[in-house]
């Protein structure tokens, strides 16, 4: 799983004001900071709750999860958010009800504050691997320009080449077919002339000429 998929930060908007979501994603679980205002939160969304949610839900735990994600990377305008009673949810909006999807209990993170992760380390940090990934994208971009331009002069090379070819060959061919008909042609001569020979052999003669 790449860094960026791994870690996502969220702002989201709830009844109590905007929260930030810092999420470290596993294959079936996640762990969670939720920072609000001064205080941080620390929750866990394990394996075993994803198995029940999946179930009351009757989707399979892979599509489940893919939506659950989904949900907690990006701001949705058809869920609501809460941070109560040390609890998160995520509900989906439908027309005429509202429906949990999840929720995890959370924590109030009393330690020292050195002990957490910090927001904007993280964000630096994927700063720094998207930047990279970026320069990465960057030179393989480049190689596939140069592999292209070789490739299209390579190919104009041979259309030149295949042009000259052809015309060399079609130039061969109407010579051809010029011998053989001006051998035709002085065959038909000489089969006229023959049959006219003992009647006036000066005349065949001529033609021949």
């Amino acid at each position: 799983m790449d860094l960026e998929e791994a870690i996502t930060i969220n702002r989201i908007s709830t009844q109590n004001g905007p929260i930030y979501l810092l999420i470290g994603w596993q294959a079936k679980s996640f762990e969670t900071y939720i920072y609000h205002e001064e205080n941080v939160w620390k929750g866990k969304f394990s394996s075993n709750r994803l198995s029940g949610f999946s179930k009351n839900l009757q989707m399979t735990e892979s599509a489940y999860f893919a939506k659950v994600k989904n949900c907690l990377s990006h701001q949705r305008e058809d869920y609501l958010y809460e941070l109560k009673s040390g609890f998160f949810y995520w509900k989906r909006i439908l027309k005429s009800s509202v429906i949990i999807e999840g929720f995890l209990p959370v924590e109030l993170e009393v330690s020292p504050s050195i002990s957490r992760p910090d927001l904007i380390e993280v964000l630096l940090a994927l700063n720094r691997h998207l930047h990279e990934k970026l320069g990465i994208y960057k030179s393989k971009i480049k190689n596939i320009k140069t592999e292209y331009t070789k490739c299209l002069k390579d190919t104009q090379e041979f259309l030149h080449l295949k042009n000259g070819m052809e015309k060399a060959l079609c130039d061969k061919f109407l010579n051809l077919l010029n011998m053989k008909k001006n051998d035709i042609q002085m065959l038909t001569a000489y089969n006229s002339c023959s049959s006219v020979r003992k009647k006036s052999p000066t005349i065949c003669s001529t033609n021949l000429k």
